[in-house]
């Protein structure tokens, strides 16, 4: 009969048990780890698979690796936390998503520079209002590069998140998110959607979305009613993973 470790890859258990020996203190800050020839005669693998698994410690800023030195246990760094937008605000079985408007703003060079998008004319504009129940959540705004030839989905403009709607448009490959969060006075006509009063401050979480080589390939806005969106971040969320 198998049981649950029979069942988990041996990559996994490998930094599973690395990872228990960084949290009780066997292994400290800056102390090298073995190496993969050594964790592979202790677990039985090969290279390869011991990879895997110093790959997941990697992913986890447990561990840093130097060629030609091996690898290096580091402190986590508990001041650099990570935001996943998919699994924060309101939980996600309870939101859904009302689509307000998408149109292709051509020839509007001043408008796409504002944006960002240096050279280009123009610029796709897709809104759409998050709900929770029947009680609005948030209002999302994105603006994307205009690809001729490379038409979206309505499902993908209703539903999809900014990345993935980025990912599906663009000829280019989305690599860099930037986030800039702030607040803002409510305008009349956002406070109009959100069901709340004109000038009262809401959250604001801007996303920039670019290629490898900079390109600038999409912008988004949210706007967030301040009673009803928090955002949260947890510093290594890939550790509950091990």
């Amino acid at each position: 009969m198998r049981n649950r470790e029979t069942l988990i890859p041996v990559y996994y258990r490998l930094a599973e048990d690395i990872k228990k020996q960084i949290e009780s203190g066997e292994l400290k800050d800056g102390d090298l780890i073995p190496t993969e020839v050594q964790l592979g005669e202790q677990y039985s693998i090969s290279r390869m698979t011991v990879r895997q698994g110093i790959a997941l410690l990697a992913e986890a800023g447990l561990i840093e690796t130097i060629k030609g030195k091996g690898s290096f246990v580091t402190r986590p760094r508990l001041n650099q936390l990570v935001i996943d937008l998919k699994h924060v605000g309101v939980p996600r079985e309870q939101v859904h998503y009302k689509l307000l408007d998408v149109n292709l703003i051509r020839n509007n060079t001043d408008f796409a520079n504002k944006l960002g998008f240096t050279g280009e004319a123009s610029v796709i504009a897709i809104k759409r209002l998050m709900l929770k129940g029947n009680l609005p959540v948030a209002i999302e705004e994105k603006f994307l590069r205009y690809q001729k030839g490379k038409p979206l989905l309505e499902t993908q403009l209703e539903y999809a998140d900014f990345p993935e709607v980025v990912a599906k448009h663009q000829e280019s490959v989305p690599v860099r998110n930037d986030m800039l969060i702030s607040v803002a006075a409510l305008s009349a006509a956002q406070a109009k959607l959100l069901d709340a009063g004109e000038g009262l401050p809401a959250l604001v979480i801007k996303q920039v979305i670019y290629s490898k080589d900079d390109k600038l390939l999409g912008v988004a806005t949210m706007v967030c009613h301040k009673d009803r969106y928090e955002l949260k971040a947890t510093s290594y969320p890939l550790l509950g993973r091990l």
